[in-house]
């Protein structure tokens, strides 16, 4: 029988072995195959490559004969040599080196501090079976190149370990954190203060941080490798971005900023800005060293040391002067008037308005502070605004006679109810509309509570009663309304109650002129288009309240009705009311004619919930 041999064949884009037929080496020539006869043929550096791809395979065999069943030398698991061992073996002996480490302790050094950390209050769980199977499969697994590779490891000495095992994230956690604490310290700037007209600088200090990734990696490395050798802890250092030397050097540029308070004078006014502000307005900053990994400048190998860039901040300046403004402004004040015998009269005086030019004050300390001496004072620039009425300009506010008068009756109102009313009113005495503007009773009005003067009572909420501050002052918003339709002015808004109330329907027998608010969301509104100045007085005597309007008349409104579309005067049913309010020219003739319609819900629709105490 002939004998069988593996030799080398060249196929096609590779390099494969071929077990194929050979003869006696006595066979002639003529005897051998040619396709051996090709072989002999080829270039030396195939048959080169053929016969170390042949010797790699045949010593593949032989090492796998002679480890088989065994873990291949240099091989080991947690930190344990299994080379030559089986894979029952090497659980074995790894079960016990794992059981030995658990009650063994990880150090981690800093200097003179010590961090110990028992290793069993990591509850580790390690897979010994897992990693001797890892461990005998290695160089028997993956494709051919894959397992010579590793048996050539194995051969050369190479080692190759594995391990398998996982922990508690926060069971480790705590420790670190410890160590952090002992470790860490803030990295501080080198600072500004102010001493005997002197500026002087605070050195800065380098901070240091433990740096837990790499920490992590090294305990991982120990539990690994089931090792107690000790770990020096990772430390880096925070480097402060404005270091002292640079800060130093610009100390005589400080010294001239602060070389003394600068006088700002306003009114007959004297007063200094000192020194401690001034150097709060100071920055300081080092301008970043270019580093040569970043730039490839061949200058930043070796950077000049870092300078000092110094300014003055001209948004702190500002702010400075902004809060100057707030103590010197003032806002101008109108006259305040009232009609005295059909005559416009002035009852409390004018007020000048005085503004404080910030821009100019801005320039003019931030100049002063390059200066000395006399340098550094500053004279700020001061304007005055007029109020648009004061005592000499009354006859051109067009406040002649009277427009219009609102009037509304509220007999049988509770004491707390005729209080409400009252204060409320006086809000409104004396109120000056300027042409055009627009009157929101609401925004004059203002807050209402105890501070204003006013008691719990009743107003209509939602779907229901309650009892709060101010309840009654629409009322006064009624009033107010009822004279903006006789004086013909355009109403913008306006919103009836909810149902009927009584103290609305005098002097017309059916309601639907009344006008109802809940600031902000409900508000009652109107404009001045009478080209004049309005000016509003009120007067309330027991439990009638008028509101008089007085300016230039063009115009006047009449009021129609109202009547009742459906519905009757028993508030506990659901009603529709109309009115007309027509206005007239002074002549007398028809301008417009305004539709208003009211529509009102049962008053059993809103019971009283809540009452207060």
């Amino acid at each position: 029988m002939p004998k069988r041999k593996l030799k080398p064949v060249a196929a096609e884009g590779e390099e494969a072995l071929e077990l194929e037929d050979f003869q006696d080496d006595t066979a002639s020539e003529a005897d051998v195959p040619q396709s051996d006869n090709a072989w002999r043929r080829s270039p030396l550096w195939l048959r080169a490559t053929g016969s170390v791809l042949g010797l790699a395979i045949l010593l593949a065999a032989s090492f796998e004969f002679v480890y088989a069943g065994k873990i291949y030398p240099g091989v080991s698991a947690d930190g344990v040599d299994l080379g030559g061992l089986t894979q029952s073996e090497a659980a074995a002996k790894l079960t016990d080196k794992v059981q030995g480490f658990q009650g063994g302790i990880i150090t981690i050094t800093n200097g003179d501090s010590t961090l110990r950390i028992p290793i069993a209050s990591l509850s580790i769980k390690y897979d010994t079976a897992g990693a001797a199977a890892a461990a005998f499969h290695f160089g028997r697994t993956g494709d051919l190149k894959t397992q010579i590779h590793a048996q050539a490891r194995a051969l050369a000495g190479r080692p190759t370990d594995f391990s398998d095992f996982q922990y508690p994230d926060d069971h480790l956690a705590p420790y670190l954190t410890d160590m952090d604490d002992d470790i860490v310290s803030p990295v501080q700037d080198a600072t500004l203060s102010f001493n005997d007209n002197h500026a002087q600088v605070t050195p800065a200090q380098s901070g240091a941080r433990l740096d837990f990734g790499r920490l992590i990696g090294l305990v991982n490395d120990r539990l690994a490798t089931a090792s107690e050798a000790p770990i020096p802890a990772p430390v880096y250092q925070l480097a402060p971005q404005l270091d002292t030397a640079p800060l130093q050097a610009a100390v005589p540029q400080i010294n001239n900023y602060v070389s003394g308070p600068i006088t700002i004078s306003y009114n007959g006014i004297d007063r200094d800005i000192d020194q401690n502000t001034i150097i709060s307005w100071v920055q300081v900053s080092a301008k970043p060293v270019h580093q040569f990994l970043d730039s490839h400048d061949l200058n930043d190998l070796y950077p000049p040391p870092p300078a000092a860039s110094l300014g003055l901040s001209p948004a702190a300046v500002k702010s400075y002067v902004a809060d100057l403004a707030s103590g010197i402004d003032q806002t101008p004040q109108n006259a305040g008037l009232a009609m005295q015998d059909s005559q416009l009269a002035v009852v409390s005086p004018s007020h000048t308005g005085v503004k404080l030019d910030q821009s100019d004050a801005t320039n003019q300390i931030m100049a002063a502070l390059t200066k000395t001496g006399d340098g550094r004072h500053v004279s700020l620039k001061l304007t005055t605004t007029n109020p648009d009425v004061n005592e000499t300009n009354l006859a051109s506010l067009g406040i002649k006679e009277l427009l219009s008068e609102g009037e509304t009756t509220f007999p049988g109102s509770t004491a707390a109810r005729i209080t409400n009313v009252r204060v409320g009113a006086t809000r409104f005495n004396d109120v000056l509309l300027s042409p055009g503007e627009a009157f929101s009773f609401g925004k004059i009005l203002g807050d209402v509570g105890p501070a204003q003067g006013y008691v719990p009572e009743l107003v209509i909420l939602g779907n229901h009663e309650e009892k709060q501050y101010g309840g009654g002052l629409c009322q006064v918003a009624t009033t107010a309304y009822r004279a903006a339709l006789l004086a013909g002015l355009p109403i913008v808004e306006r919103h009836n109650h909810s149902f009927a109330v009584s103290y609305y329907t005098a002097p017309y027998g059916v309601p639907g002129v009344d006008a109802t608010i809940y600031y902000p969301e409900v508000d009652l509104k109107f404009t001045n288009d009478t080209g004049a100045y309005i000016l509003i007085q009120t007067h309330m005597q027991g439990t009638d309240l008028k509101f008089d309007f007085f300016g230039t008349k063009t115009k006047y409104g009449q009021i129609r009705g109202p009547q009742f579309i459906s519905g009757s005067g028993d508030a506990t049913q659901a009603s529709h009311t109309v009115f007309w309010r027509d206005i007239y020219d002074l002549n007398g003739n028809l301008i417009k004619t305004d539709t208003i319609n009211t529509y009102y819900q049962p008053s059993t629709n809103f019971p009283i919930q809540k009452q207060y105490n």
